[in-house]
């Protein structure tokens, strides 16, 4: 069965009944009380910690809400949806929201049977304003038939106060993801296993799960950071020299943002926002997404070399200046 059919026949006729239901409900006349929209299993990660900064620097009266099954959201003026599917999900459960002011931040394309890419679409078009975290994506969206008009670039955030400039000197490597295939695990292992001389910390979650996990976790210089809270991180990235993000695919990512506001030297491929962010030979280096560990090595031992502050460059990108761009999307 084709896609377009599948969503058609399995899924589309739920939101017709949603459409329908979103009929019996008003607009507000302004936009004043806004909710920030995750799960509950969010909170102690890293979507959790993003709606948390956001609506606390909100303008607004804004507040978060947690909860699993994404149902009987608190009545609002609008809603920030932190990931793509929760949006499609609240609009099932929750058809009032059609009639408020709808931000949804697109991190990635993560399409499944359940999600599928004719899915998302279709429901990213009954929003106002979609984010984009990079420019690539904010293009890709516009080819798989998301409106030009309601899509916005932002490079998310972090804090400056929360994540503090360090002296780098101590000698040591990380890397912060939770696991996934797209987080490109063979490379992080490969790294790890050729620089026997050098520490290396992964922070991060659901590492079990790689397969080959078990030769990850006897390396010597593997130090694993499994599922620690996020208020932990600024202090292990003050660990860290360098910070290697490796991934195949992402809409970000927000550890190099939090890397570099740490002061460590980021050695990232080149997909997200990792070119937008890193000059490649200056503040950071940038590999390509097919790169083998004999390509990174080197980039590392550049990285070790190098005495710029990395945290100037990415001083713009704080939660207080991106939760005041979103705010305008709400009010414009």
């Amino acid at each position: 069965m084709g896609e377009q059919l599948y969503f058609a026949i399995v899924h589309k006729w739920k939101y017709v009944i949603a459409i329908l239901k979103s009929k019996f409900y008003s607009s507000p006349e302004s936009i004043k009380k806004l909710i920030y929209v995750a799960r509950e299993k969010d909170k102690d990660w890293i979507f959790g910690a993003k709606v948390r900064r956001l609506s606390r620097y909100s303008s607004l009266d804004a507040d978060t809400h947690y909860h699993d099954k994404l149902r009987n959201l608190p009545e609002a003026d609008g809603y920030f949806f932190i990931y793509q599917n929760y949006f499609c999900r609240c609009i099932r459960s929750t058809p009032s929201i059609l009639k408020k002011k709808n931000v949804v931040m697109f991190t990635h394309p993560n399409w499944s049977k359940k999600y599928s890419k004719t899915h998302v679409v279709w429901c990213l078009n009954k929003a106002d304003t979609i984010i984009c975290l990079n420019s690539d994506v904010k293009k890709y969206l516009i080819e798989c038939g998301v409106r030009r008009d309601i899509l916005e670039v932002l490079h998310i955030g972090t804090s400056s106060q929360t994540f503090y400039s360090h002296k780098r000197g101590n000698g040591d490597v990380g890397f912060c993801s939770n696991f996934g295939i797209r987080k490109n695990p063979d490379l992080v292992l490969d790294i790890i296993k050729n620089m026997p001389n050098i520490d290396f910390h992964l922070i991060g979650r659901n590492w079990e799960n790689y397969d080959r996990y078990n030769e990850l976790k006897v390396l010597p210089n593997f130090i694993y950071h499994n599922d620690v809270p996020y208020e932990s991180y600024p202090d292990l990235y003050n660990k860290l020299d360098v910070f290697i993000s490796p991934s195949l695919l992402e809409g970000g990512p927000v550890p190099i943002l939090e890397a570099m506001m740490s002061n460590c030297v980021p050695v990232a491929s080149k997909t997200g926002f990792a070119p937008d962010l890193i000059q490649h030979e200056k503040n950071g280096y940038l590999f390509d997404l097919d790169a083998t560990y004999k390509d990174v090595m080197p980039l590392i031992e550049k990285a070790f070399k190098n005495t710029i502050d990395t945290r100037q460059y990415v001083m713009p990108y704080t939660w207080e200046n991106c939760s005041k761009t979103i705010d305008g999307y709400f009010l414009g």
